[in-house]
């Protein structure tokens, strides 16, 4: 065994950890950007990042395991290079398709029937950002699953060292590129930071492949070619049958009556015997590769429900089956830091800037949760930290749902025509804002700011003020008080409830962290060798279609003003989770808490003080 990260020289490692971080920090700011740019262009409703994301998660079953086998099949550095020009050029084509229609989104409304232009638009941004999706799952196939391997050959304390620092550096970058990337959108424009993160990736595309490429140059191991087609794997059985052959020609020569030895005969025996027996090994390898290899195509794309299929029956046998599918349950909600809930949080007013810093805190707060994992732990055993997690992360997440009645809340599930609209009534259509389908037109209530409301209402140069103006000009009295009310209304507006919600998913992040880390450590300690692939594949595709149904259900109820329900049924699925892992914990430890020691200790009491008094009355 090596002996650290002294045994590869330093720049290697120099080379690898920033051209992830240049790849990560991409990839974040991506990430954060997409929903906002999601909800800009279509303001009405989440309908569309819900498409998005359900979209996301179907092409990741559909086309995973797809990556990684091409990953397999390709030389090292071709591979490397091929996932990220996919990857840096689909952000940005997709970043300027964003722009496009966030600045002339009116014009190409208009430029086909029934918004046909606009409704292709929507589908080509899905589309590019599911092949920088798929780009991304290569890179980190091919470099953090392979690359690194190899260049750490069979020193496991350098590869436990560069892992967890490849590890530290995405979570540095999921801090801070959303606080960049949102400072830069609200203080210069969206526009331009859909320009920052294209230039950033097609600059960023050609910087990583130099340093992957020098790693490559650097580190001979990674030239060798990989064990898939069954030929390195066949030539290794000539090899083993040209040994044992020798091995016999040596016993043609009586080696026990030259020697006049036992032992060396039965040492020989053994040799042959183990060589028969990586012989058998090697050939059933091979022809698992072989099976692989033949498989149809529809069946590796199908592969992640396929996995879910076969591996139930193995997957359900374990207890700690029910704690994973607690883990799954967590999948489908709206209460997190994704695409959904930043649009949400968007169109209620709250800015590019601070929801930057609202990510940042709950990755803060998720890596306090890591840290008190082990601590809490070593304390009070794996299975009762999973439950204090679960407590917490329930015992935050009860802000989220107290603020759905909180004041400034858009929920009203009955709304048919919203009174919680600002209406234009009889705008001109020569006027310059753009505003030209009908002569009423309605924008979300919420959108409370001038900034945000200039970015969500028509991407043009409409302003609050300009609206006010052309509000001077409308024919009809009560039109006018009508808006002018609207506006009054809009400016009184409370952010007390969007607060809340954010307040209640950052604090919940740490018991959310503390939950995942002791139900992945149980599967670990607890799952068979031989085993460990077809369940960590079955959770895997359980968390997909969680995440999945979770925009399943925001697609049916894409409003604003419903996302209240949303909330309600994400925090019944939690508590479901809970429960599921309440129990796993009851069938192991036989019950959930010490009401036991608690009831024997109630009864010392009791005797000790019936002692007591017998004493004072003696």
């Amino acid at each position: 065994m090596g002996s650290g990260e002294g045994s590869i020289p330093l720049k290697i490692r120099l080379f690898v950890y920033l051209s992830h971080a240049l790849s990560t920090w991409g990839d974040r700011m991506w990430s954060f950007g997409v929903g906002l740019f999601m909800v800009i262009i279509s303001p009405e409703s989440l309908r569309v990042t819900a498409v998005y994301g359900l979209s996301m998660g179907t092409a990741v079953l559909l086309f995973g395991a797809l990556v990684g086998e091409w990953i397999d099949r390709t030389p090292r550095l071709k591979a490397a290079r091929m996932s990220l020009i996919v990857q840096n050029t689909s952000v940005v084509v997709c970043a300027l398709i964003v722009y496009t229609v966030i600045t002339w989104k009116t014009e190409i409304q208009a430029a086909w029937p029934n918004e046909g232009l606009l409704i292709l638009s929507y589908v080509a941004i899905i589309l590019v950002a599911i092949l920088a999706m798929l780009g991304s799952i290569g890179t980190n196939i091919a470099v953090q699953k392979d690359w690194i391997v190899e260049i750490c050959g069979d020193d496991k304390n350098l590869l436990a060292s560069m892992t967890a620092t490849l590890r530290r550096i995405d979570l540095c970058n999921k801090l801070v590129a959303p606080i960049a990337t949102g400072q830069i959108m609200y203080f210069a424009s969206v526009g331009v930071g859909a320009f920052f993160i294209a230039g950033w990736n097609l600059v960023s595309v050609f910087i990583e492949y130099i340093l992957l490429w020098k790693v490559y140059s650097l580190v001979p191991a990674l030239k060798n070619k990989k064990l898939w087609n069954g030929e390195p794997a066949e030539q290794e059985m000539e090899t083993l049958k040209s040994n044992q052959g020798d091995d016999l020609d040596v016993e043609g020569h009586d080696p026990i009556t030259s020697s006049n030895s036992i032992g060396d005969a039965e040492k020989l025996n053994e040799d042959a015997s183990v060589a028969t027996d990586e012989e058998t090994k090697l050939k059933n390898e091979t022809e698992q590769k072989k099976e692989k290899k033949k498989d149809p195509f529809w069946i590796k794309m199908f592969s992640g429900f396929i996995i879910l299929y076969r591996g139930w029956k193995t997957y359900i046998k374990y207890d700690e089956a029910f704690a994973g599918l607690g883990l799954a349950a967590l999948y489908m909600t709206v209460l997190g830091f994704d695409n959904i809930t930043v649009g949400f949080a968007y169109t209620q007013g709250i800015n590019e800037s601070i929801m930057g810093v609202a990510m940042a805190a709950g990755a803060i707060t998720g890596i306090v949760g890591t840290f008190l994992y082990p601590f809490i732990g070593k304390r009070i055993g794996l299975e009762r930290t999973g439950l204090f997690g679960f407590f917490f992360e329930v015992m935050f997440l009860c802000l989220c749902v107290a603020s759905i009645w909180a004041p400034g809340s858009p929920f009203d599930p009955f709304l048919k025509q919203s009174a919680d609209t600002i209406t234009v009534c009889n705008l001109p259509s020569d006027n310059g804002t753009g505003l030209t389908n009908g002569n009423l037109t309605s924008v979300p209530y919420n959108v409370t700011n001038s900034d945000v409301f200039n970015k969500t209402i028509g991407n043009t140069s409409l302003s609050v003020a300009g609206l006010q103006q052309t509000m001077t000009g409308l024919n009809t009295t009560g039109d006018q008080s009508s808006c002018a009310e609207q506006e009054a209304d809009r400016g009184k507006h409370s952010l007390i409830s969007v607060w809340l919600l954010l307040a209640g998913i950052i604090g919940a992040r740490c018991g959310l962290w503390m939950a995942d880390l002791t139900i992945t450590q149980l599967f670990l300690e607890h799952v068979k060798e031989t085993e460990r692939g077809i369940v960590n594949g079955v959770q895997t595709s359980l968390n997909k279609l969680m995440d999945m149904l979770k925009f399943i259900m925001v697609i049916a109820a894409p409003d604003p003003h419903v996302f209240g329900i949303l909330i309600l049924v994400s925090f019944f699925f939690i508590i479901l989770g809970w429960i599921s892992y309440a129990k796993y914990s009851y069938g192991v430890r036989g019950h959930l808490f010490h009401f036991d020691k608690i009831r024997k200790c109630e009864c010392s009491d009791t005797r000790n003080n019936n002692q007591v008094e017998e004493v004072i009355g003696d």
